[in-house]
């Protein structure tokens, strides 16, 4: 942690000391990070003695149940907008990680957005909106694991074996085990301290990457059969259809890190996923070398995320979203003198 915790931690910090009751949500479709993030600071506030609650818009994927073992989590409520109002009425303070952006909380939006001055914002993304009063936003964190684990130093309460668990998933995750750019030196010192406080990296490995389904195997080669290659081979693209997950049993949340798979491809600049899900939406995930900002391509959709990995949900479809995507990366490419 830094000698000296920046204003927006302290305020966070502070607010969250002084709560008596919290509320813990996140994004939509959550991942390693925001669900690592959310438990360890779930079960730290229930260590300081606060009375704490868990409320996620989406089922836990498969990848990251073994998190919630021993702290299992009630069924999704019919109207979450409902359910969280109420949730979020009774308590000092809700806290959003991993996110600040309006569209990845449409579900619960309405009864966000009157709750304004007991909210607190915890979130490494470059792009957000305005949703909180108290707000610690800094895109220089890998994860958003990382930001509590400083935050938790802020608060003096300490890391023990049951929160070095969700936040070294929390870490990993977000950078790729610690091979993606956005690995320094700050978090490698996180890491440590969570191996020092009994994390075992090599059963967590495990856990997350050796236990697949059968199905999500033949899903992940489903997409990688439709790998289409433009731009002198510089952009891919993968597509999966509903037809994909009904014929090889998979679900939607089985394809976390498919994303990135074109880029072991070594002229591969930027690589586009474009995956189909009910109700005539489609969600594109974007991934960058480097060279193209992802974040900006997403904003253009009213999406965001990081330069070299970001993401939107469109109504388009599937035809003319690929169009105006290879015509976006086309673009951005030959703008970079890449092409």
């Amino acid at each position: 942690m830094p000698e000296k915790s920046p204003p927006e931690c302290k305020a966070v910090a502070a607010a969250i000391a002084s709560a008596k009751s919290v509320l813990l949500t996140t994004h939509a479709r959550p991942d390693g990070d925001a669900l690592g993030s959310v438990l360890a600071l779930h079960l730290a506030c229930v260590q300081a003695g606060k009375t704490s609650t868990i409320f996620l818009l989406d089922e836990v994927p498969r990848r990251y149940q073994f998190l919630f073992r021993d702290a299992p989590l009630p069924p999704l409520p019919i109207d979450l907008n409902a359910a969280f109002a109420q949730a979020a009425g009774g308590v000092d303070r809700v806290v959003i990680l991993d996110t600040s952006s309006q569209g990845q909380l449409r579900a619960i939006a309405p009864a966000l957005a009157k709750l304004r001055e007991k909210v607190i914002v915890l979130d490494h993304h470059q792009s957000g909106d305005d949703l909180a009063a108290c707000a610690w936003r800094d895109a220089s964190y890998s994860a958003a694991g990382g930001m509590v684990v400083d935050l938790l130093g802020e608060l003096r309460w300490p890391i023990t074996p049951a929160l070095a668990e969700p936040l070294m998933t929390a870490i990993v995750t977000d950078t790729g085990w610690l091979h993606y750019s956005n690995t320094d030196a700050r978090t490698l010192h996180c890491v440590a301290r969570l191996i020092e406080a009994g994390m075992k990296p090599d059963m967590l490995y495990g856990r997350l990457y050796q236990c697949d389904r059968p199905q999500r195997v033949r899903l992940l080669a489903a997409a990688l059969d439709s790998l289409q290659l433009h731009a002198d081979d510089r952009l891919a693209m993968l597509t999966l259809t509903l037809e994909d997950f009904t014929r090889t049993g998979a679900s939607q949340d089985e394809t976390e890190d498919f994303a990135s798979e074109p880029l072991r491809i070594g002229t591969v600049e930027l690589a586009i996923t474009l995956i189909e899900q009910g109700g005539g939406e489609i969600r594109a995930n974007l991934r960058s070398r480097g060279v193209v900002d992802v974040a900006a391509m997403a904003r253009l959709f009213g999406g965001g995320g990081h330069a070299r990995a970001a993401g939107f949900r469109s109504k388009e479809s599937m035809a003319t979203l690929k169009s105006r995507l290879l015509e976006l990366g086309q673009t951005a490419l030959a703008a970079t003198g890449s092409l």
